[in-house]
């Protein structure tokens, strides 16, 4: 089985900087938090993509510390979203990077050819 989900990238909320990792195991981090199903996650960043793509870069913060055996000091995530969702070059790259790790990127150029 190959898993075609795995999207590495930094970004900046305020003033620090953040590296994630978006794995099978943040996701399953994320469904746990959020008690939803794996196959609603389309869905969700459909219909509350402000939640969303904050939470999928939350939680592939968290995972990438995991997966160094690392502890991070993330805030409350109502707090991570509020500084997030303040500045519109952070709420940008955030969508780009969660777009591309789900493989949006990707599918539109296969589209395009």
């Amino acid at each position: 089985m190959n898993n075609s989900l795995r999207g590495e990238f930094t970004f900046s909320v305020g003033k620090k900087k953040y590296d994630a990792v978006l794995t099978l195991n943040a996701l399953r981090l994320m469904c746990q938090q959020f008690k939803m199903p794996l196959d609603k996650l389309d869905k969700w960043m459909a219909e509350d993509p402000l939640t969303a793509v904050p939470a999928f870069c939350y939680y592939g913060a968290k995972n990438a510390a995991l997966r160094k055996n690392k502890s991070i000091d993330l805030p409350d995530f109502d707090v991570w979203c509020a500084q997030c969702l303040d500045d519109q070059d952070t709420v940008e790259s955030m969508m780009a990077a969660v777009s591309e790790a789900l493989g949006g990127e990707e599918e539109a150029s296969e589209k395009g050819n």
